[in-house]
């Protein structure tokens, strides 16, 4: 079985970049606190930050629909999957700004935990609106360190008046959660 210590170790040797252990913390507390049954993840990476949250919803029989952009990224995913023996999970090798969710899923979200390239967070965030539940989740990683790049992302929540606030989770860098 896949332990998280050595995946993380693998990553931080091949510098591939995962979330904080402090992200990982807080992202268990708000799944562990919401409960929710559906989850959608954009950018799995080589599938770190999806163990984590599959091991926490699977407690209460949830699922994660998760998606990679990259293709060597995704087949290296499934192969953690498996080593991990992780039952609860859907995953797919595609940008979701280039499909129609659609035609992958009919029933809504409880939650999204966005991590992926941060100029696109406005684009991903309007891509999965109509696709998430009336009471929701949605975590955002990395929203201090690139706040520089997530221009749009803040018009938007301000334009539509959505609130959201930002949790210190490391230093220099932080989640934002829109509830």
């Amino acid at each position: 079985m896949l332990d998280l210590l050595d995946l993380r170790r693998l990553c931080e040797d091949r510098h591939i970049p995962l979330i904080s252990v402090q992200t990982q913390d807080f992202i268990i507390n708000r799944l562990e606190r919401n409960q929710p049954k559906r989850v959608l993840e954009i950018w799995s990476a080589v599938w770190y930050s999806s163990i984590v949250i599959s091991q926490t919803i699977s407690k209460r029989w949830g699922t994660l629909t998760s998606f990679e952009i990259s293709y060597p990224a995704y087949l290296e995913a499934l192969k953690n999957i498996e080593k991990a023996e992780i039952n609860n999970v859907v995953l797919y090798p595609f940008d979701i700004n280039e499909i129609s969710l659609e035609k992958f899923f009919s029933q809504k979200f409880d939650a999204a935990f966005i991590d992926a390239q941060k100029s696109q967070y406005w684009d991903y965030l309007q891509k999965i609106r109509s696709h998430l539940a009336p009471e929701n989740t949605l975590l955002l990683d990395d929203v201090i360190k690139y706040q520089n790049k997530l221009t749009w992302l803040y018009q938007f929540l301000e334009k539509m008046q959505i609130n959201y606030e930002i949790f210190d989770t490391e230093p220099g860098d932080g989640v934002m959660l829109i509830e």
